[in-house]
């Protein structure tokens, strides 16, 4: 739209300091809008009567509407883009899956001040790994070569170095694992599913805590609703009854050790080596027993929660193996349940008389 005028001064600095911004606005133009109410203001003023101009008083009026309804106009802009803003953001609030349970790809571990998120994968049956660690320009920084692997869920441990031994700089950095179970090594996708403890956030963006690891949203697959029923009751129906479960696990907590005591079935007498493990599958502290010390059927040593290294051992689940010539010995747990402990979010029972844990995927038996 053009606008002129009649020579007058005045009506010139109007017009041309709304022209500047004509072609932008079109999109926005209907009959009511500014460059309407502006171009029926110069019509006005052009075609008034020479012998019987316009009033100031009712020039200044109009010129006061013409001020409200700008201001009108840039109100229902911000309320537009507030509107936009809110829309895109919703489904990707982050607060709003704490407490659910998500499904998601992890392929990024963090580095915050110098501590690392720990990466994530699966094994769906024991084989050799290896786990390549890139920069954000897709560079490789650092080899971690795992070795032979069961099956099952396992953490990337990783000090935040690079192969040179040096700190890498805090940032985002993704990991590619591979896995050679016979047949050569072949990309293993990395996936986690848990409840949302918690979010993070890393150079303005937010993360979801899911058992420790960091998941970006946009890496979520599935989404689910924890129901009270669905968690609590299956847990609460094991109170005051008796399970039994080949894997128990040792909590420790505030420094305190429970479940101290570690069992384990012996056909005869035989020296063992009694290997306690982190979650993070690292080897913690290990016990030898001579055949002296032993007994044909239950044996149990007891664990002072300390490492090999002398150090107090870290908060945290713990589980062990018992090894015996070139066999592992059995360890079971038979007792009647007394408690619900949550750790990280999940669910464990809680033995009577040993006050070892118990998961619910790995009871074996119920009386």
């Amino acid at each position: 739209m053009t606008i002129s005028s009649t020579g007058n001064s005045s009506l010139d600095r109007i017009t041309s300091s709304y022209q500047s911004g004509d072609t932008e606005k079109t999109s926005k133009e209907d009959a009511l809008g500014r460059d309407a109410f502006l171009t029926m203001l110069v019509a006005q003023l052009q075609n008034q009567d020479p012998l019987n101009p316009m009033d100031g008083t009712d020039f200044s009026a109009q010129l006061a509407q013409f001020s409200q309804l700008e201001q009108l106009i840039n109100l229902n802009d911000s309320m537009d883009s507030l509107a936009a803003s809110f829309s895109e953001n919703s489904e990707g609030d982050a607060v709003s899956y704490i407490g659910k349970q998500v499904t998601g790809n992890v392929d990024i571990m963090t580095v915050d001040e110098g501590t690392v998120s720990g990466g994530f994968y699966n094994l769906s049956k024991a084989a050799d790994v290896m786990i390549s660690i890139a920069d954000a320009d897709g560079k490789t920084i650092k080899t971690l070569y795992p070795g032979q692997q069961t099956t099952g869920s396992r953490l990337i441990s990783w000090d935040g170095t690079d192969n040179n031994g040096d700190a890498v700089e805090d940032g985002n950095y993704t990991y590619t694992v591979m896995a050679n179970s016979g047949s050569g090594f072949t990309e293993v996708p990395s996936s986690i599913t848990g409840t949302v403890s918690g979010v993070a956030y890393n150079n303005g963006k937010a993360y979801l805590v899911v058992q420790g690891i960091l998941l970006d949203l946009e890496s979520v697959t599935a989404v689910s609703n924890i129901t009270a029923s669905s968690g609590s009751e299956s847990a609460l129906s094991y109170l005051g009854k008796t399970v039994t479960s080949a894997s128990p696990i040792i909590l420790v907590e505030d420094g305190d050790v429970s479940g101290k005591e570690l069992t384990f079935d012996l056909d005869e007498q035989n020296e063992v080596t009694i290997k306690i493990y982190d979650a993070y599958d690292e080897l913690v502290k290990t016990i030898a027993l001579s055949a002296e010390d032993t007994a044909s059927g239950e044996n149990k040593v007891e664990w002072n929660g300390y490492s090999d290294s002398g150090n107090k051992a870290e908060d945290g689940l713990y589980y062990y193996t018992v090894k015996a010539d070139s066999s592992y010995a059995k360890t079971p747990v038979s007792e009647e349940v007394s408690g619900i402990k949550y750790v990280n979010g999940t669910q464990y029972l809680v033995m009577k008389d040993s006050g070892r844990l118990v998961s619910l995927s790995n009871i074996t038996g119920v009386n």
